[in-house]
């Protein structure tokens, strides 16, 4: 069988979740015969620490450069895949009357970013322009069919999905030492973007909360002055702020539980890489967070708008059985959550939608 050609739009080159797994699929679709390019609508945000290093079509996702441009390379393609919000828009107008059909991989939950009927009207005019579309989750899925009227025969479900550890991680002295964490005091790791829908200070006025506990948070974004504000007013000495990461594995290593505190998500990935490390997490019940979290196996599921003494108290069970949870983590997300058995469902997918288009 001939494999397709596949174009991977990705919003811009800021290193983010969507983006980084956008890359991620691209040389695991290569690796198993596909042929398949990333691209960015827009550049990474002035001043982002290391972007991707993908062709950037033009200076903002909608802009007609970037339009022509995705326009342009879409004719030498079977495919086009399409990740993330501002991806939808670009992909229904550049290809529209174009011979090329795309697939929309939703990236979030669906039924959190509805405004009001005008916008869900819009918004299912350009879901339904799609050739497919890929939910993360079935929850999602429904979603998509009951506000978009998109038919429930062009909806596929794909998690999310990050590579099998391949190298020996640091030890956890050597990560600690490197960090300057103390050898023996329990480490939570936060990893995101520092804005308002993850929640960032919630996680350190819980992580300040328990007597002893250190902070190690990484990422950037507009509250990261009010972080480290909090940060040192509510615990001072027991924290690291450590800015945009682009290699996780010594976080992962230096820690005991991952902590995620969002008001939104989709499938957080980083809950993945961390349970691939072995380390446990506390997370908030939103989107996808309870298949890959399993409350009291692998770590503690919250209320989506848990207090700081909530979080405290999971963090402190998820402490408690830190290396029997970490190592039913690491189980899991390997079989359910790695490109071994996530990629051959993508292919199989780009195959059908191409062979159509051919």
């Amino acid at each position: 069988m001939t494999e397709p050609t596949v174009l991977i739009v990705l919003a811009s080159a800021d290193r983010r979740g969507a983006e980084v797994e956008g890359l991620q699929l691209a040389a695991e679709l290569s690796a198993r015969g596909v042929v398949a390019t990333a691209v960015a609508c827009a550049p990474a945000a002035a001043g982002s620490a290391a972007p991707l290093e993908v062709q950037v079509l033009g200076a903002r996702p909608l802009s007609l450069g970037s339009l022509r441009a995705l326009r342009r390379l879409a004719r030498g393609a079977d495919v086009v895949v399409a990740l993330g919000s501002s991806t939808l828009p670009a992909c229904a107008l550049a290809l529209l009357g174009s011979r090329t059909p795309f697939v929309y991989r939703s990236i979030g939950d669906p039924a959190r970013w509805v405004r009001g009927g005008w916008h869900r009207r819009r918004t299912g005019v350009l879901f339904r322009r799609a050739a497919h579309v890929i939910a993360l989750w079935p929850g999602a899925a429904a979603s998509i069919h009951e506000l978009y009227g998109v038919s429930t025969d062009a909806i596929t479900c794909i998690p999310n999905a990050r590579p099998a550890a391949k190298t020996t991680p640091p030890s956890r002295a050597s990560a600690r030492s490197a960090f300057g964490l103390p050898a023996e005091a329990n480490v939570v790791a936060w990893v995101g973007a520092l804005s308002h829908e993850k929640r960032p200070v919630a996680a350190v006025e819980a992580v300040a909360s328990m007597p002893g506990a250190w902070l190690l948070l990484a990422g950037g974004g507009p509250l990261q002055a009010d972080v480290a504000a909090v940060a040192q007013r509510l615990m001072p000495g027991r924290h690291r702020l450590l800015g945009v990461v682009a290699d996780l594995v010594p976080v992962w290593a230096a820690c005991d539980v991952a902590l995620l505190t969002s008001a939104t998500e989709g499938m957080p990935g980083v809950l993945i890489e961390a349970a691939l490390h072995g380390v446990p997490a506390v997370a908030t019940d939103v989107g996808a967070v309870d298949s890959v979290v399993s409350d009291g196996r692998t770590g503690r599921v919250v209320p989506a708008e848990a207090g700081s003494q909530v979080i405290a108290g999971a963090l402190a069970d998820a402490l408690a059985q830190r290396v029997a949870w970490g190592s039913a983590a690491r189980l899991h997300v390997t079989t359910h959550f790695t490109w071994q058995s996530v990629a051959p469902q993508w292919v199989e997918l780009l195959r059908r939608v191409g062979s159509r288009a051919r």
